[in-house]
């Protein structure tokens, strides 16, 4: 059963119209589309559509069959585009709703994301707990994306906890691997540009500039060549920094200004007023 006909069931039984479901959720042709498997809703809506219906994220996908692959998959993706651009509320409960039906495939990105949040409250034990499963998962395969950015948060454990060797260690294994392209088998443009975004700010630290300037450069052709705009601002404030280590003036202002602007378009008013206060 696809997830159109369990919520279409579902909502029929309770006597609600379409328009009765999507108040104050979404648009009523949204759940139209969704009912004719013709689109899935976004994360967070689909978790109030389940809310309002009494449904868990297990009951709407308990019955999916074998080639409904995109409805199986589309959670994991979607919770870690979350987690990648800084917005982690609740991620922990949507995967507790979606536990028991990760595929073996998926353990990996799943124990990445859940490295990344426990990084993100400070807790570095149960962060590299995530991240070494991960490894196990990939068998530390420098093509798949989920081990490259498990060395990156691995490195960034370290130097927080003042270990630099082996930082720089993790740091140079990443590097090693992008040297020819920043093409990795398994990685949406978004992986590929945090990446880059990552490790241009991790040598921009241990003040490699060199090394900040190069990969934050290959991420800002990769973003145009792929016509992707995340991190546009980050990388560019990437490379303001580079320059303003160094003499050259001209090339300070130049992506001084593109980071600001940047930020404005993203709506990053975090980075707009760290800029503003150089």
């Amino acid at each position: 059963m696809f997830l159109g006909s369990v919520i279409y069931d579902k909502r029929r039984s309770l006597n609600l119209t379409q328009s009765d479901l999507a108040n104050g959720l979404c648009n009523q042709n949204t759940i139209s589309k969704m009912e004719k498997h013709n689109m899935t809703p976004q994360m967070d809506v689909l978790i109030k559509i389940c809310q309002r219906l009494d449904l868990s994220l297990n009951d709407v996908f308990s019955e999916f069959s074998s080639d409904s692959k995109p409805e199986q998959t589309f959670i994991l993706n979607d919770i870690e585009k979350d987690v990648l651009l800084g917005n982690l509320d609740s991620i922990e409960d949507k995967i507790a709703l979606i536990q028991d039906k990760i595929k073996a495939k998926d353990r990996a990105q799943c124990d990445f994301i859940l490295g990344v949040v426990k990084f993100n409250i400070g807790n570095y034990e149960l962060s590299s707990f995530h991240f070494d499963k991960v490894l196990r998962e990939t068998k530390t395969d420098e093509d798949n994306i989920y081990t490259l950015m498990s060395y990156l948060f691995k490195g960034k454990i370290y130097y927080r906890q003042e270990h630099f060797d082996e930082a720089d260690y993790y740091l140079g294994l990443i590097s090693s691997s992008l040297r020819e392209n920043l093409n990795v088998n398994n990685a949406s443009g978004l992986e590929i540009i945090f990446l880059a975004k990552m490790v241009g700010k991790a040598y921009l630290k241990i003040k490699q500039f060199d090394f900040a300037k190069s990969i934050s450069e290959r991420g800002l052709k990769f973003a145009n060549d792929n016509h992707l705009s995340y991190f546009l601002d980050e990388l560019n404030y990437n490379l303001y920094l580079v320059y303003q280590a160094g003499d050259d003036k001209e090339k300070q202002r130049l992506y001084k200004n593109r980071a600001f602007y940047c930020a404005d378009v993203l709506n990053n008013h975090k980075l707009q007023e760290k800029i503003e206060h150089k």
